[in-house]
């Protein structure tokens, strides 16, 4: 089993990345209760967020743009995956031929009709492959967990004091008509909540999972060829995911002024290892002896743990911690490293 984890620490500042609901005239940003440790204790405070769905929403963006370039025809995309409705299966209307083909027959081997509908729905839909689904109609459910996982996006804990929230005034103005209902107004005030944090972000992606079945058996969906060009595809959504327009909301008026101050990456293999937390300020440290105190525990069980680690920023301490000296590096020695240890490359 290869497996890549990411952590990343991310300076924003004035970003509508996350609504969550309009109170009137006023579009709330998202906020997330957060306990952070204090010399007297813990202390719960609420900070600007960024929920995991509004970044899986985007990886899938993501996703489909990078699969639309690394597939000249032909791409594993349904027609809802290409106007970014990941509704992905999830009832008889958002079938695909071959999947309502399935449904309809009736099978009475239900256990064996699943497996063959998730075979079937990986094939058509990269987006279902990497990003999961949920089939939940009532001939037989078909259940499919994400490839991609990632928490909120949270302020760090040593830059608390220096997050906000402010709403902002704006106005769109227009000609004043005549109308059947008489005058109208000649402007509309609005007010959009913003946010400035130093932000910390976790993401992880099961590599060995792409383009293989797993609700009943695992068993290949698709040919080699196939799976290195999915695992292309989701390498490069990730690496758009921070690298270009990215993530978020509102993004035609408010693109914020970011960058990316550090970041951790672990590939392993055969055991998944999450890296640190980028909300604590030695989290790249912590990761390097995490990964070395498990790596050396797998060791006295029996089991050849393959690891490497990547870092931008910080202060790493193992020196077998390959070093990047720009974001863009990273995420070229991230992809590297994917590629070799899942065999889709020798070495660079």
């Amino acid at each position: 089993m290869v497996s890549l984890s990411m952590s990343l620490r991310i300076e924003v500042n004035a970003e509508a990345f996350n609504a969550v609901e309009t109170v009137g005239n006023l579009t709330k940003h998202r906020r997330a209760p957060m306990i952070i440790p204090t010399e007297s204790g813990y202390r719960l405070i609420y900070v600007p967020a960024v929920s995991g769905e509004s970044i899986a929403n985007a990886y899938q963006r993501n996703l489909v743009e990078a699969t639309k370039i690394i597939y000249q025809s032909n791409p594993p995309l349904t027609q809802w995956d290409l106007r970014y409705e990941f509704s992905k299966f999830m009832d008889n209307s958002h079938l695909t031929p071959n999947l309502l083909k399935i449904v309809q027959s009736k099978p009475k081997d239900i256990t064996s009709a699943k497996h063959e509908f998730e075979k079937i729905a990986i094939r058509e839909s990269i987006v279902a492959d990497i990003g999961g689904f949920l089939y939940a109609e009532e001939a037989f459910p078909v259940k499919r967990t994400s490839r991609f996982y990632s928490g909120y996006m949270l302020p760090t804990y040593d830059s608390i004091e220096a997050t906000a929230i402010e709403a902002q005034f704006h106005a769109r103005h227009m000609p004043a008509e005549a109308g059947a209902g008489g005058q109208r107004a000649a402007q509309m005030i609005y007010y959009v909540e913003i946010a400035s944090a130093l932000y910390g972000v976790t993401i992880m992606l099961d590599i060995d999972g792409i383009g293989r079945t797993s609700l009943v058996k695992i068993e290949d969906a698709v040919d080699p060829g196939e799976r290195a060009n999915r695992v292309k595809a989701a390498l490069a959504a990730l690496q758009g995911l921070f690298l270009g327009v990215g993530f978020g909301a509102k993004l035609s008026r408010f693109m914020p002024v970011k960058r990316i101050v550090s970041a951790v990456a672990v590939v392993t293999s055969p055991i998944a290892i999450v890296a640190s937390p980028a909300q604590v300020p030695t989290y790249i440290e912590d990761t390097e002896s995490k990964i070395l105190k498990l790596a050396s525990t797998s060791e006295s069980l029996g089991i050849n743990t393959k690891y490497e680690i990547i870092a931008y920023g910080g202060r790493p301490k193992d020196n077998k911690t390959k070093r990047a000296s720009t974001a863009e590096e990273f995420f070229e020695f991230v992809i590297d490293s994917v590629l070799r240890f899942s065999g889709i490359r020798k070495s660079l």
